[in-house]
């Protein structure tokens, strides 16, 4: 499960990426699926996680984490830059020697490092359809790393601790896609009408 996440975290990186490079001067304000965020909030989320994820898996306290990510700009004058570096540091982090079988900090408690890689491969990859569906482009993800994603959320509590509410819009036919928009709070029909 660990290498398998591992790969999943690569894979979900690189889609985010790939929407990434895709933005526009104009397209930095559109609106996204998590309301109230707009593209450039939605980037600077995910470098902001990745920022945290590397100060916690380095032995930072979520609080000095948090406090440290929330204090300052995510994003400067080169966002694929602060991304690109963001996901370097990151994925370095996880790969080093006992990070996945150590215990990190979280606001949600202490946790079991490969656990939080679990929580960073749904985050980037809930995130990077968000993306794809903010700037209209194809906003479908790869089977494996959708079926990697549900089997995280299958081991967490409810709405991931988030309080993440889903649509329980979709029936037993529903693709692994759906069920995870919905799962997720993107079930609605304009929602799955973008993948």
């Amino acid at each position: 499960m660990r290498d398998q996440l591992l790969r999943a975290l690569d894979r979900t990186a690189a889609t985010f990426r790939g929407h990434l490079v895709a933005v526009s001067a104009g397209d930095w304000s559109r609106a996204t699926p998590c309301t109230e965020w707009d593209v450039r909030y939605l980037v600077a989320h995910v470098v902001g996680g990745n920022r945290f994820a590397s100060m916690i898996l380095g032995g930072h306290t979520a609080a000095e984490a948090l406090e440290a990510v929330m204090g300052s700009a995510q994003l400067g004058t080169d966002p694929l830059g602060d991304y690109d570096d963001s996901v370097e540091d990151q994925r370095t982090r996880f790969r080093a020697d006992g990070a996945l079988g150590g215990i990190v900090s979280h606001p949600l408690g202490d946790m079991p490092g490969v656990r939080f890689l679990g929580m960073r491969v749904f985050d980037v990859t809930v995130h990077a359809w968000d993306l794809a569906a903010a700037l209209g482009r194809d906003a479908g993800l790869d089977d494996e790393l959708v079926d990697d994603v549900l089997d995280v959320i299958q081991r967490e509590p409810p709405g991931m601790g988030f309080g993440i509410e889903p649509c329980g819009r979709v029936g037993v036919g529903a693709s692994p896609l759906e069920r995870l928009l919905d799962l997720t709070g993107r079930g609605g029909g304009a929602a799955l009408e973008a993948t």
